[in-house]
């Protein structure tokens, strides 16, 4: 008499009954065993704040791309801009600089560490240490270099002092002697509020307006009369 004799499977751990049914799991998983957690994704901001030696630049963030406006000042030469293209791995970043209103095309490397920035730049010409503050909150609209400004009869020009929110202003009209005075500016979002002060008239005033892109309007009063004011900002 023949006896049916179960096959041990559990010999090879390899054997197979049909080429369609799975192999069995014979390693158990390793409680010990532990998987690198994927990295912190940086969060880029809406503007960063740069300094490259004795150059100072704003990189403007273009909506939630990696795309940002570059604008450097230095004291004594013309502005440069630039666009930036920033790519991230972890806390590292690689920018790449292109479209340089001077030609000078550059490619940086840094780390991130809380919302501030160090690396090394190499450019067509030159290169160097650089760093950044990552400013995250809401994005607030660029003041530019210089506004001008309609008030009724009016013209004004209004230039900016350096990168701060300070401009020294003239007005003209026909007939009329110039005007001139400080403006400070306070941003709220696309809000602003002015205060016109040392006016040569002794007219010192208050503005209050929107900024929609690169033109801002609204209304103004002062200690004589008021009215209606718009402005074009450029860079």
């Amino acid at each position: 008499m023949h006896f049916y004799r179960k096959p041990n499977y559990f010999v090879n751990p390899n054997f197979r009954v049909s080429p369609y049914q799975p192999v069995p799991s014979f390693y158990p998983v390793n409680p010990g065993y532990y998987e690198e957690p994927p990295a912190r994704q940086v969060n880029l901001g809406t503007r960063w704040e740069v300094e490259e030696g004795g150059w100072r630049g704003v990189w403007t963030r273009r909506g939630n791309s990696n795309t940002f406006d570059g604008r450097w000042t230095r004291q004594g030469s013309n502005p440069i801009t630039a666009v930036l293209t920033v790519q991230v791995i972890g806390d590292f970043v690689s920018i790449s600089r292109r479209n340089s209103s001077d030609g000078n095309n550059c490619q940086y490397v840094g780390r991130v560490v809380g919302n501030r920035v160090t690396g090394q730049s190499v450019c067509t010409r030159g290169g160097g240490a650089w760093s950044a503050t990552i400013q995250r909150g809401a994005q607030v609209p660029d003041l530019g270099r210089t506004w001008e400004v309609q008030e009724g009869a009016w013209r004004g020009v209004w230039t900016r002092r350096g990168n701060s929110n300070t401009f020294d202003a003239r007005w003209t009209r026909q007939g009329s002697n110039p005007i001139t005075a400080v403006m400070t500016m306070e941003q709220t979002g696309n809000n602003v509020r002015i205060l016109r002060r040392n006016s040569s008239d002794g007219n010192n005033c208050e503005y209050n307006g929107r900024i929609d892109g690169r033109n801002a309007s609204g209304s103004f009063t002062c200690t004589q009369g008021g009215g209606q004011w718009s402005a074009t900002i450029r860079n």
